[in-house]
């Protein structure tokens, strides 16, 4: 059986149902001491050390290596003979570690664990170490506009970090806590870039970003206004359906797909069944057209006609419906200066949403990844980065070559490579080709 450890000699093979082990020592001995280079040596002692290595055929692979220590005459320290292909960081062939590292962003910890016959600990540690060298490997470009948003994702709350210009993830957090984000900014690069940062309405979020980056503009992203306008309207929904009569429910049926359309989108006979209601149910009628009347502050022009527009919004809540609106009129309150200030910058969180849906997809892809599993998955595939290559300046000089002049074309780079992070089109058109794979 072939080993392909060419410094190595196999002395015997123990092969069993589930483990192979192979009984090895070292082809070429030392000559001189590791310490003082002298040739003086002897013999020490003897000791076997145990190796695990690929598995092959199925089976667990393990390296039982007859290891010789050797004594220096000259300077009398003691040494043992080096061994090639294996890690010196643990107790397993250089080839299984990579092996690991690979592996370990594909498949859950305990099934590589006990593929290859480790405690699953180790298989952690240089998952852990792994990830952290890419890391190193690949800095993101610091966007001029960012995107915080969060995603329920392995049982928690994360937060996920994107660039809206290119359309692009950068970073994924194990949770969102005003920590890890104030920390997290502090690391940029060039933060005095970032202009806008598109936000929900989450304060760890905001008080982040004005603390670390106070120059930076936060914008709350308008879907998630717009959204508890719905919100409202639901509630108000659910709680006449569930007053009716079967009969009388009849009536509103399809009631939610029909509420959530807008006015200028619905049917003539979408718009006759709103007018039904109107007459048969007055107070949802008049919910709808307050959600309608609320969408269409963000049709402003500007954000002193936004603001006219929600006054009016405001005035037309009545006793019999303002309850309901209650949430959103908080919010209003609370995050004035960063809801109206997407009509000065009209960023959102638009692409960070359709990323989360492709998280979402990844992380059913494998329901037993862990989080740090998923996080080295989405942002170091090389394939799906979205690169800009060096800016290349062309110049010619004229050179002499002994009998007359021409010109010598000099290329060099005047910039250097970027990286804006994970392609969101490039991972969607993967993941629905079945071509996502882990690639660095």
């Amino acid at each position: 059986m072939p080993l392909n450890l060419p410094t190595y000699t196999i002395n015997k093979i123990d092969e069993k149902e589930h483990d192979i082990i192979f009984h090895l020592f070292t082809i070429e001995k030392p000559t001189i001491c590791i310490n003082c280079h002298e040739k003086s040596l002897r013999k020490y002692r003897k000791r076997t050390q145990f190796y695990f290595d690929i598995p092959s055929r199925g089976k667990r692979v393990g390296l039982q290596i007859e290891i010789q220590s050797y004594l220096c005459k000259e300077c009398n320290k003691s040494f043992q003979e080096p061994l090639e292909d294996i890690s010196k960081s643990h107790n397993m062939t250089i080839r299984l570690v990579e092996y690991i590292e690979n592996k370990s962003l594909q498949r859950p910890f305990t099934h590589l664990a006990d593929e290859v016959g480790c405690v699953e600990g180790t298989i952690r540690k240089i998952f852990k170490n792994h990830v952290n060298e890419l890391q190193d490997k690949y800095k993101f470009e610091t966007p001029k506009v960012m995107g915080i948003d969060e995603i329920h994702l392995a049982k928690r709350v994360r937060a996920v970090i994107t660039n809206i210009e290119k359309k692009t993830i950068i970073e994924m957090f194990k949770d969102r806590n005003k920590t890890t984000i104030i920390s997290y900014l502090k690391g940029l690069e060039n933060s005095h870039i970032v202009l806008n940062v598109a936000i929900d309405m989450w304060k760890p979020y905001r008080d982040s970003v004005n603390d670390v980056i106070p120059s930076a503009i936060v914008v709350i992203d308008k879907f998630h206004v717009v959204k508890m306008a719905n919100s409202a309207l639901e509630k108000y929904r659910k709680e006449l359906k569930s007053s009716l009569t079967s009969k009388q429910r009849i009536d509103l049926k399809n009631d939610r797909f029909l509420l959530l359309k807008r006015k200028k989108t619905l049917t003539d006979r979408e718009s006759f069944l709103i007018s039904y209601w109107e007459n048969n149910y007055p107070i949802l009628a008049k919910m709808y057209y307050l959600k309608e009347q609320f969408f269409e502050i963000y049709e402003a022009k500007n954000k002193d006609e936004a603001y006219d527009r929600y006054l009016k919004f405001e005035q037309e809540l009545t006793s019999e419906v303002k309850p309901y609106f209650s949430d959103l009129t908080r919010a209003l309150g609370n995050w004035h200066k960063e809801i109206f200030a997407y009509f000065d910058y009209p960023v959102t969180n638009a692409y960070t949403e359709a990323m989360n849906s492709v998280i979402r997809h990844v992380d059913r892809m494998g329901r037993s990844y862990s989080f740090e599993t998923i996080r080295a998955k989405m942002l170091y595939t090389k394939s799906i980065h979205k690169t800009q290559k060096p800016k290349i300046d062309k110049s010619f000089n004229k050179i002499s070559n002994g009998i007359g002049m021409f010109k010598c074309s000099i290329s060099k780079s005047i910039e250097k490579p970027k990286n804006y992070g994970v392609d969101l089109v490039e991972l969607s058109k993967s993941i629905q080709n079945d071509t996502f794979k882990f690639e660095t």
